[in-house]
């Protein structure tokens, strides 16, 4: 299944929000299947790019311009050699979710509870926004 997330791409100077596609293995009936998929997906991802960056290829030109334009160089290489737990990382989604810290929106509206049903069809839209906390002094 294929729905669209949006996202900030932080090497766009606008900081705009576009819609990215976003394959799920399977079809959600809850929230809580939404961020398990959500998260599973993510966790493809990184592994996949920590393989990639094994073996790093030469920047092309048009890959130097937008790092230019972003004002940071990058080369592809991955520092971080620890083994994800998947367990762990759905239980710290959910968490945060339950918490408050992060808020889904499925096109404008907004989805409070993670065992409420939903209905996902194909090319949906869903936006998940997580708060920052702020700190510092109150006088």
């Amino acid at each position: 299944m294929l729905i669209y997330v949006c996202m900030k791409n932080p090497r766009n100077i606008a900081k705009s929000v576009k819609k990215q596609p976003f394959p799920l293995a399977s079809t959600p009936r809850t929230m809580r299947e939404l961020v398990t998929e959500a998260v599973k997906t993510c966790l493809s991802a990184y592994k996949e790019r920590a393989e990639q960056a094994k073996n790093p290829t030469p920047l092309t030109d048009e890959q130097i311009s937008e790092m230019r334009e972003f004002g940071k160089f990058a080369f592809g290489v991955h520092y971080n050699e620890n083994d994800v737990n998947e367990e762990k990382a759905i239980e710290t989604a959910l968490l945060a979710v339950e918490d408050g810290l992060v808020r889904i929106f499925k096109e404008n509206k907004e989805i409070k509870s993670l065992d409420e049903p939903i209905t996902i069809q194909e090319e949906d839209v869903f936006t998940f926004v997580r708060l920052t906390m702020l700190s510092g002094r109150l006088w």
